[in-house]
C-alpha cells in the first residue's frame, strides 16, 4: 500500500493531501492568494497529525497543470523542494483530470465528464472525459481555446454522443452559454475545482503501475506558451 503527499494549488484554493496506511488526512484553503503561505504549514500539520516524516512516504504527489501559472510553480516548487530534501520520486496529475474524476464521483449518472478552468483572457483549459463500466478513457485531451470555441465542441460533442449523459465541471461554466447546453441535455456543478485528495487518489493509481519521475525530471502542462505568459504579465502590470 503506497504512502504519499499531494499538494495542488492549480487554482483559486489549494489543498494538501496525506495517504498512510489507507487512511486519508486532507487540508485547504480557499482564500486568495494564500498558497504560499499555506502549504507548507499544511505539510507540517498533517505529517504531525499521522506522526510521521516525509521518509516514511513512498512519493510527493503534485498538480502538473493547466491551471494558474503562478499556483502551479508554487505547488511545483513547493514539491520539488520536499522530495528533493527527502530524496523520494514524485508523480504528477493532471488538474482537469483530477477534476472528472470528482465528478463522476459525485455524479454517477453522467457518461461524459467535461472539466473546465478559466484560463482568463477569454480562454478556457479544458478536457473530457468519459466514465462506463468498462471504465474510463479520455476523449478530449488537455486543450487551450477560447470560450466561443468551448461552447461549440461541447454542442457538438453531445450532439455525436447522441445525447449521452454529459456533465459540465467547473466554476468557469458559467463563462459558456449555459441555457443552449443544458438545452441540449447537458447537466453543470460548478461546485468541481482541483483538488489535492483526488490528486493523491489518482497519483497512487499510477505509481502502482510504474508512474513516476525523478523530481528534477518533473514537468508542468502550462497549455499556455512563453508568449502568452508575458503578454498577461504585461497586461497586470
Amino acid at each position: 500500500m503506497a504512502n504519499c503527499i499531494a499538494i495542488d494549488a492549480s487554482s483559486e484554493t489549494c489543498s494538501v493531501s496525506l495517504v498512510v496506511n489507507g487512511t486519508t488526512s486532507n487540508a485547504s484553503s480557499d482564500i486568495p492568494k494564500s498558497h504560499a503561505k499555506s502549504l507548507l504549514p499544511f505539510v507540517h500539520d498533517l505529517l504531525s497529525l499521522q506522526q510521521i516524516t516525509l521518509s516514511d512516504l513512498d512519493f510527493i504527489a503534485c498538480s502538473k497543470g493547466p491551471g494558474s501559472f503562478t499556483g502551479l510553480r508554487i505547488g511545483l516548487g513547493i514539491s520539488q523542494g520536499l522530495a528533493f530534501g527527502a530524496q523520494k520520486p514524485m508523480v504528477g496529475v493532471s488538474s482537469l483530470e483530477s477534476m472528472a474524476r470528482s465528478a463522476s464521483l459525485s455524479n454517477p449518472q453522467a457518461e461524459l465528464v467535461v472539466s473546465l478552468l478559466d484560463a482568463r483572457m477569454g480562454e478556457m483549459y479544458w478536457s473530457v472525459m468519459a466514465f462506463l463500466p468498462t471504465g474510463s478513457s479520455l476523449v478530449v485531451e488537455p486543450r487551450l481555446d477560447a470560450i466561443a470555441e468551448v461552447n461549440n465542441e461541447i454542442n457538438q460533442l453531445i450532439a455525436e454522443r447522441n445525447g449521452s449523459p454529459t456533465l459540465i465541471a467547473g466554476a468557469a461554466a458559467e463563462l459558456l452559454d449555459l441555457s443552449a447546453l443544458r438545452h441540449a441535455g447537458a447537466s453543470v456543478d460548478v461546485s468541481i475545482a482541483p483538488c489535492a485528495e483526488m490528486i493523491a487518489i489518482i497519483a497512487i493509481e499510477k505509481w502502482r503501475v510504474g508512474s513516476s519521475c525523478l523530481p528534477q525530471d518533473f514537468q508542468l502542462d502550462y497549455l499556455r506558451n512563453s508568449v502568452s505568459w508575458n503578454k498577461r504579465q504585461r497586461i497586470r502590470s
